[in-house]
């Protein structure tokens, strides 16, 4: 009787850690996929439809980002609203300053039905350390 338990023990635990296995392929295509910023450039350059958000505040942007990105500070209570009108179709690259805000930012927009997103890791300091370029942007005149 014992041996008989052993086998279906082993049996289900089979069968659950299949299903599990099953289950992880089935959502890996909504999964956030973070890239060390050489890696992250060149996929950005690579793709013809990019968009390019940096979600740090407009102070933190006042010292630099990647040249091309449109700043939508993840802090401000309209983010949300923000990415719930754009186009999930189309594949988004996401940094902040360490990596964090963009980690939690591409967290929502995959919630919210977006497939193609990617994060710069260790964000805009990683960028900086790796030698990429940045933009300053230039003082408006009132």
């Amino acid at each position: 009787m014992n041996r008989l338990n052993n086998v279906l023990m082993k049996k289900l635990l089979l069968i659950i850690l299949s299903s599990i296995g099953l289950f992880d392929c089935s959502t890996n295509s909504t999964e956030t996929l973070t890239l060390a910023p050489a890696a992250f450039e060149q996929k950005l350059k690579a793709t013809p439809d990019a968009v390019l958000i940096d979600v740090r505040t407009a102070e933190e942007v006042q010292g630099g980002y990647i040249k091309g990105a449109i700043n939508l500070d993840y802090k401000r209570p309209e983010f949300k609203l923000l990415i719930a009108g754009m186009d999930k179709s189309k594949p988004y690259f996401i940094y902040c300053l360490s990596g964090m805000r963009s980690g939690k930012a591409a967290d929502q927009m995959r919630d919210n039905g977006f497939t193609q997103v990617t994060t710069l890791e260790g964000g805009l300091k990683a960028w900086s350390a790796a030698g990429r370029e940045t933009v300053v942007p230039t003082p408006t005149q009132p």
